[in-house]
């Protein structure tokens, strides 16, 4: 009896290390599988990988994607009830997980023909988020945003609607605004004004910017850590002319080619280390989802930007003019011509339409959209909805390279 008690224990634990093993290396799963509200039959493809899980539903030519991080421990079948709303030849649904907070979903809309966020459609959703409510769900999105600022020169902050971790920088031809959800600041650090911030490069939570005193050359370059609120001054070797251009990041690594000089430099995140990597013998480094050298006139001559989107998206919109693409895996986020902002993922092949606005500057940081509207900065997640941040009037008429983003 005892051998037999302690094999049992030894099977057990031998289960408990094996399913153990399983969940630290598994990074991927796909299943699908059916859920019913009243009548309707919803199916299911589930997909676990990049450590989120994609999510596509339908029912007959209603469908509806959207993505969760992973709060689930990589268990599946994490849809557990589907609720659904029917508005003009609109079904809406709002799926609820297994997470008891189920703060990572909200409304989603199908009219047959396309898809749409709740942000696109919830002037028409009231009655259905006061049948939720009554079950007890919520989303931060359905919240009215603040509408109270804190002024700083021309500057109006929407402070409230600003998340903790959240740290801005607004430029402002001499210097910069700082704004967090508990500070708001001026770094000045220029003599004179320069209306064009060519060459100010955000790297994570560090914002690296030539010294903009220098007259003819640059070989100071000023580094402000946005989480710190902190400012150093790097001074490098080489010599950098004011002819010259970002060609992109990569690896957090800045490329900045100099017309004058014809040469192309790598700057480091912190900016500690300028290496010359291009020049006439040698040709420079282009990017292109790969390095590849190009001939050294070719970048004089046509202002080269790495390339770190493929076609993907502009294939699927065929003749469709796409006026900003951002990316992050599988997950593309871009802009029309005709101001409709999308969510699209690779693996549920649905296009959602997040909503329409007219848009001068696009940004994708840590799942976040942020993107500059007239003169005012929002942001944008499927969570929290489209919340103003600040208001400042130079943004509707000079808004390229004006605004930094770290989110910790």
């Amino acid at each position: 009896m005892k051998k037999i008690i302690k094999l049992l224990i030894y099977l057990f634990i031998l289960i408990l290390f094996f399913e153990l093993i399983t969940y630290l290396f598994k990074t991927h799963h796909e299943i699908t599988y059916d859920i019913k509200d009243d009548k309707i039959v919803y199916k299911i493809k589930e997909i676990y990988k990049n450590k989120k899980y994609y999510i596509k539903i339908e029912n007959k030519n209603y469908k509806y994607s959207f993505e969760i991080n992973d709060n689930f421990h990589k268990r599946k079948k994490i849809i557990k009830k589907i609720y659904t709303y029917n508005a003009e030849n609109t079904k809406c649904i709002y799926p609820k997980t297994k997470d008891k907070k189920n703060t990572e979903t909200n409304i989603l809309c199908s009219n047959s023909k396309e898809s749409f966020s709740y942000d696109s459609y919830k002037d028409k959703l009231s009655k259905f988020i006061e049948t939720l409510k009554k079950e007890g769900i919520s989303s931060p999105s359905w919240a009215k945003n603040s509408d109270s600022t804190k002024n700083l020169e021309t500057l109006s902050v929407y402070q409230k609607n600003i998340k903790k971790g959240l740290h801005i920088l607004i430029y402002k031809y001499n210097g910069f605004y700082s704004v967090s959800n508990d500070n708001l600041e001026i770094i000045k650090l220029f003599k004179n004004d320069t209306y064009k911030n060519n060459l100010g490069v955000s790297l994570g939570r560090y914002y690296i910017v030539p010294n903009y005193n220098q007259k003819y050359e640059y070989n100071e370059f000023y580094v402000i850590d946005m989480k710190k609120n902190k400012t150093k001054i790097r001074t490098t070797k080489q010599k950098i002319s004011k002819d010259s251009y970002i060609n992109g990041v990569i690896d957090n690594e800045i490329y900045l080619f100099d017309k004058d000089e014809l040469k192309q430099y790598k700057i480091s995140k912190n900016g500690k280390k300028v290496t010359e990597v291009g020049n006439k013998k040698n040709g420079a480094l282009y990017y292109n989802l790969g390095f590849e050298t190009k001939d050294i006139y070719s970048f004089r001559d046509n202002n080269l930007k790495f390339k770190t989107n493929n076609n993907y998206i502009k294939k699927i919109e065929g003749s469709t003019s796409i006026k900003f693409i951002e990316n992050d895996k599988d997950t593309y986020y871009y802009v029309t011509d005709s101001n409709n902002v999308y969510y699209y993922n690779t693996n549920s092949k649905i296009k959602v339409q997040l909503f329409n606005k007219k848009i001068s500057d696009f940004k994708l940081v840590n799942e976040t959209l942020f993107f500059i509207s007239d003169d005012t900065l929002y942001s944008y997640n499927q969570q929290e909805g489209i919340k103003q941040l600040l208001k400042y009037k130079e943004l509707s008429f000079n808004w390229d390279n004006r605004i930094a983003i770290y989110m910790e």
